[in-house]
């Protein structure tokens, strides 16, 4: 991987001392990134373990999608993510803005109210990851009782939504998560191309403390490394004439087919017996 990948790596990590363990995850790209097949990041229990997932999304891998469990039925989900656009390297110049906005505020209080009134509008204005991953969108999701995704934070939902709200609540540490399996998907916004290679890390914890450091490195996939993209998956028939292979979108094309005729052969029956019960009537 890339030095900017060591540098976010060194970033999200920082000095920790807890124990840390690593391993490598391979990536899978578009028709192959499904939840079924999410990378998994292992187990998150409250003040116990700290888990972090650093990739790459390059040519023809839209987004990406791991998986953690939740063992702790309490405590407090945080959410962090930085990408390689994130403003993590800035002058910190707060001290020296603070005291031009005392003068400001004493000698030109209109100019100073004005600025401050549309700082704010600004602020709120922003998205939840403009400074930290500005070219990244992030969704998180649960499962039903009955095996489907069920969507409880979007950065790209409205922000009076609750899906908005819940992101807001886990990326400052106060989102109260049960017990469960959660589904984080990372993507591009629409800022970058699909072309552009965005490096990334994501991390979660619970609670305020952690032991264990668990980390995961995306690998390059084959498609990845060959800048191809995965075809439908295949699928085999057999019929007295041997064994013939057809991809799926083919198969669905020809249930079509078969649906259309059927519909085609109801419509002509039910026409014959309206004229023969229209003749018999005149009778």
């Amino acid at each position: 991987m890339s030095t900017t990948i060591d540098s976010l790596k060194s970033s999200v990590i920082g000095t920790s001392t807890a124990k840390s363990w690593e391993k490598n995850v391979t990536d899978v790209n578009d028709i192959d990134e499904t939840f079924a097949n999410a990378r998994d990041l292992g187990h998150t229990r409250l003040n116990y373990s700290r888990i972090t997932a650093v990739g790459e999304l390059s040519n023809n891998d839209s987004f990406d999608i791991y998986k953690t469990t939740v063992d702790s039925n309490r405590g407090k989900l945080s959410l962090s993510i930085q990408s390689g656009g994130g403003d993590d390297t800035v002058l910190d110049l707060s001290a020296y803005q603070a005291y031009i906005d005392e003068l400001k505020k004493e000698f030109n209080p209109d100019e100073y109210y004005a600025e401050l009134e549309e700082k704010q509008k600004a602020e709120a204005e922003k998205g939840l990851l403009e400074d930290k991953a500005p070219e990244l969108n992030i969704q998180v999701y649960t499962m039903d009782k009955y095996g489907r995704e069920v969507l409880i934070a979007d950065s790209t939902a409205d922000k009076d939504s609750k899906e908005y709200q819940a992101l807001e609540q886990m990326m400052s540490g106060e989102y109260a998560a049960a017990a469960g399996e959660y589904y984080i998907k990372v993507s591009r916004n629409d800022t970058v191309t699909d072309k552009d290679k965005v490096q990334y890390a994501v991390q979660l914890m619970m609670g305020t403390s952690f032991k264990h450091d668990y980390i995961a490195i995306e690998q390059k996939s084959e498609d990845t490394k060959n800048e191809t993209t995965s075809k439908t998956p295949s699928e085999s028939t057999t019929s007295a004439y041997g064994t013939s292979i057809l991809s799926a979108s083919s198969a669905l094309q020809i249930m079509a087919s078969a649906d259309q005729g059927a519909a085609s052969m109801l419509s002509a029956g039910y026409q014959n017996m309206a004229n023969i019960y229209s003749k018999n009537s005149k009778a």
